[in-house]
Parts: C-alpha cells; sequence; structure tokens
C-alpha cells in the first residue's frame, strides 16, 4: 500500500495530530489519549461512569501526576495492574504509561499461590488494584493504589503536561501451552504497528462502525489491542467488569452498539439467547479461542451481521484475519496473514512442509522479545490451501497419533457439530487399560435431548474413518470456562 492509500485511511488530520501528540508524551499511551481528545462523539463508559476522550485524558494526566508526586512511579518503574474491565483500569493503564513504567497486566482471578510467587520474583514499586482486592496485595511489603483511593483525578490540578517521558513496555502474562504463565512484552513503535494496523482497519470494516462493546478482558492481549484500536479511531467504548448474556443483550439493544469484540463462547450465549433480537449489531469480532463451525453456520442463518474471525498468539498479536466472506468461501478458515506478518509451516526437523500440516511459526516487527532467529514458534498446528488461506488444526502436542493416524481434535469436533444433538464438543487423548491410545469425547448436550450413546457411535461412524471413532463418551452438564477468561 502506497503513501497516498495510507493517508487516505488514517486521516491527514489523525496523522498530524498523533505526531504532535508523540511530540508533547514521547511513545507512551497518553500520546494515544492526547491525538482523540478533540473527539466530541467518542466517550468511554463502564458499569458505574461514562467520559468524553478529553475528560478521560485530563484525568489520566492527573493519575500520572498523583501517582508520580506520592509512589515516585517513573520510567523505569515496574507496575503491576490488577483489575477487570473499568474505566479505573483504563485510566491506571494510560496513567502509568504516561510516567514511562513497565506495566504489568495481571488476571484479578487468579489463587493466591500465583500471585506469591509472581510477587516474590518481581520488584515491584507499586501494585494498582480493585479494591475488593486490595486486601489480598497489602501483605507483600508493595505500595498499593486503590481504584478508589481518594485522589484528585478531575483534570483540574492545576499542573501542567506531563513530561515526555521514555515509553516503557506493557507486559502481558499469557497462560502458556502447558498453563505456565509466560511473559509477553509490548513496547510501542509507530513505525512496527502502522502497516498492521491500516490492515487491520481496512478488513475489519472499523471506519463503518461507531461504537464497541469490549467483552474480552483488558488483561489479555486480544483484549488490550481492542481497546487500543478502538481509542486510536475515536470510537464509543462499552466495557463492562464481567460478561453477561442477557446484560450484553441489553447494552447492544439500548445503546445501539453497532461493533461488538467478543470470545467464540460468548457469540453462542448471545445468538442462542431467546432475546437476542440485535438488529444495530453490524460487526462482531471474534478472537482468543477457536471459533466452531456450528457457531459460524448457525450465525450466518440468523443475522445479516458480519463475522471476522481472529487467530493470533500472546506472542505476536493478531496474525491472520478471516473475513466475514473468507468464513462463507471456507468456514473453518482462521484466513490470511495481515500485512507485516511472515508465516512459515515446518516439520519437527524445522524443514518446511511442502504440502500439508506442520507447525506454524511466524515473524513480526512487533512480536514480543521471545524471539528465535525473528521467527516465533506458535506451537499450533495449520495448513494452507491453494487459495492462500490458512487452517488451525489444533496445539502440537493436542495431536493425537491412532492406530498410526494423525488425528487433529478440531476436525472431529467439527464433524461431531453437525449433529443437531450436540451443543458442545471436546476430542481429546486417553490410554486405555491395555495402554493403547484412544479418543474420547467430552459432549454437552442440547437441552431436552435423550442422548443414546450407542446411536451416536453409529452416527460418527458413518461420517469419519475407524481410526477416529471415539472409544469413549463423557456427558458434562455445561461448557468449561473459555480458556481467555480464565
Amino acid at each position: 500500500m502506497g503513501i497516498v492509500s495510507k493517508i487516505q485511511v488514517l486521516g491527514v488530520g489523525q496523522i498530524l495530530r498523533t505526531i504532535a501528540s508523540v511530540y508533547r508524551h514521547g511513545f507512551t499511551l497518553l500520546a494515544l489519549l492526547d491525538s482523540v481528545k478533540h473527539k466530541k462523539e467518542g466517550a468511554c463508559k463502564d458499569d458505574d461512569e461514562e467520559v468524553s476522550y478529553n475528560e478521560l485524558y485530563r484525568q489520566s494526566l492527573a493519575m500520572a501526576y498523583h501517582l508520580n508526586k506520592k509512589y515516585n512511579i517513573g520510567t523505569d518503574s515496574k507496575v503491576a495492574i490488577v483489575s477487570v474491565n473499568s474505566l479505573s483500569f483504563v485510566r491506571s493503564l494510560f496513567a502509568a504509561s504516561g510516567l514511562g513504567a513497565d506495566i504489568f497486566l495481571l488476571n484479578p482471578n487468579q489463587k493466591k499461590d500465583y500471585f506469591d510467587n509472581f510477587m516474590a520474583s518481581h520488584k515491584f514499586g507499586l501494585i494498582i488494584c480493585d479494591t475488593a482486592i486490595a486486601g489480598e496485595f497489602r501483605s507483600y511489603g508493595i505500595a498499593v493504589f486503590c481504584h478508589d483511593e481518594t485522589t484528585d483525578i478531575s483534570g483540574r490540578s492545576g499542573f501542567g503536561c506531563i513530561a515526555k517521558r521514555k515509553g516503557g513496555n506493557i507486559v502481558i502474562l499469557s497462560s502458556g501451552s502447558k498453563g505456565i504463565p509466560k511473559l509477553e512484552r509490548r513496547k510501542a513503535s509507530a513505525i512496527n504497528y502502522l502497516d498492521p494496523l491500516i490492515d487491520i482497519i481496512e478488513k475489519l470494516h472499523l471506519k463503518e462502525t461507531r461504537s464497541v462493546l469490549i467483552s474480552v478482558p483488558i488483561f489479555h492481549g486480544y483484549g488490550l489491542a481492542a481497546l487500543f484500536l478502538s481509542v486510536f479511531m475515536g470510537k464509543k467504548i462499552r466495557l463492562t467488569k464481567k460478561f453477561d448474556t442477557e446484560k450484553a443483550c441489553k447494552i447492544i439493544k439500548e445503546e445501539k452498539t453497532d461493533c461488538w469484540i467478543a470470545v467464540p463462547i460468548m457469540i453462542k450465549k448471545v445468538y442462542t439467547s431467546a432475546d437476542a433480537s440485535l438488529q444495530s449489531l453490524t460487526t462482531i469480532i471474534s478472537g482468543g479461542d477457536v471459533l466452531p463451525l456450528n457457531i459460524i453456520e448457525a450465525f450466518h442463518n440468523t443475522t445479516s451481521s458480519k463475522l471476522y474471525n481472529l487467530y493470533g498468539t500472546s506472542e505476536t498479536g493478531v496474525c491472520t484475519i478471516a473475513t466475514d466472506n473468507d468464513l462463507k468461501k471456507y468456514p473453518d478458515t482462521i484466513g490470511k496473514a495481515i500485512t507485516g506478518i511472515k508465516m512459515k509451516i515446518l516439520e519437527i526437523d524445522g524443514s518446511p512442509v511442502k504440502n500439508g500440516t506442520g507447525r506454524l511459526s511466524v515473524k513480526c516487527a512487533w512480536s514480543s522479545d521471545n524471539r528465535d532467529n525473528g521467527y516465533v514458534p506458535t506451537g499450533d498446528l495449520v495448513y494452507k490451501n491453494e487459495d492462500g488461506y490458512y487452517f488451525y488444526k489444533g496445539r502440537h502436542d493436542d495431536m493425537m497419533v491412532i492406530g498410526g493416524e494423525n488425528v487433529y481434535p478440531i476436525e472431529l469436533e467439527n464433524i461431531i457439530y453437525k449433529n443437531t444433538e450436540i451443543k458442545w464438543a471436546k476430542a481429546k487423548s486417553a490410554i486405555d487399560e491395555n495402554g493403547i491410545n484412544k479418543i474420547q469425547v467430552d459432549l454437552v448436550l442440547n437441552r431436552g435431548v435423550v442422548f443414546c450413546e450407542k446411536q451416536f457411535i453409529g452416527w460418527i461412524s458413518n461420517k469419519v474413518p475407524s481410526y477416529m471413532i471415539p472409544k469413549s463418551v463423557t456427558l458434562l452438564d455445561e461448557e468449561p470456562t473459555a480458556k481467555l477468561m480464565q
């Protein structure tokens, strides 16, 4: 894309304002807020309050001043933020960034043992958290700032602009393929993000939307990217502390939300709700987990809204986008690589896969600092078809070898979803009493179904090769919580 085309997408005014804001604040998040503070139609709202971008900017400045004067937070300080989605979280994030601090975003739903180990291994200058959990952190001998701490964040403190700082890192705690947390760092760089930013804006048609409901947690890379992109475009942003199907439907209807950012299980719950007449929605962006075929098919059968599927990792962020048209053509695709992403499909020995499924490695200028010669191994299995579309086959450590044949759980699950009795399915490997690998499936049934395992096995036997037939079935009362939301 040429320079003229990029200017047309971003707009001359936005480019000039961003340059001026970076001059004032450096490559920090305060520069991002400063560049949109003029937006009169934009606003940020949570369950308790609503503010304009100008108010949010001034409040973040005031909080930065407070954190600097009271807690001595500045360049190279380490700040942990432990919070659910809220404007308080957003203010804290932008304020700490404006001071040049390294910011660690932690999941407030983690257990005490997790926090004990994490706090012992990092020297934080400050912990910022929700008031309800503040007591848990006071025993660590680290200063704690509660979101309801008495301080003037009205923006009328009488101080000037926070001095330009060197931008710090934003550190996201990924769960890792084995559930072991890993640090994934992000550092602001307008040059690195420019091309992918433009590509994402164009592919998701974001210039056509006015408001966005962000239902995914901001402490996750997906939610963080959603927040930054929405602010950059001056959208009217809606946050909720916790996802609830009925509440999400109510917000979308009453506030006429036209863009919704969610994980697949949320989309499924909303569009199977009896009261889900969400006519204002034009764009739904799914990410953070596998988007099952049955959700895609049900979505396209019940609404004219556009559905987009994002694939990415904690290390690299968004890698591919499947547009609504892509999903209608290939429902199980994760789309094509965005601009600036290089992708390799490799064998176990690191050689390129000539034809078929292999391990995906990704290279991009904005990935975290955990790199291997520039390429980041994702641990995911994918293949690429002749049209250049990628297809996710699961984690490499989830692949099952049954009778000498490779079995990818997602392939079996997508076939099971064609059975109208099944609401949710998960295929996995299990060892039988003879030490032989077999396939076990966990199922959640649709309401009112009387399940017969023999009939189900008979049905699946007509759909798959013999080595893919499950040898045992377990019925669950409800779907497990999505990994992203844990």
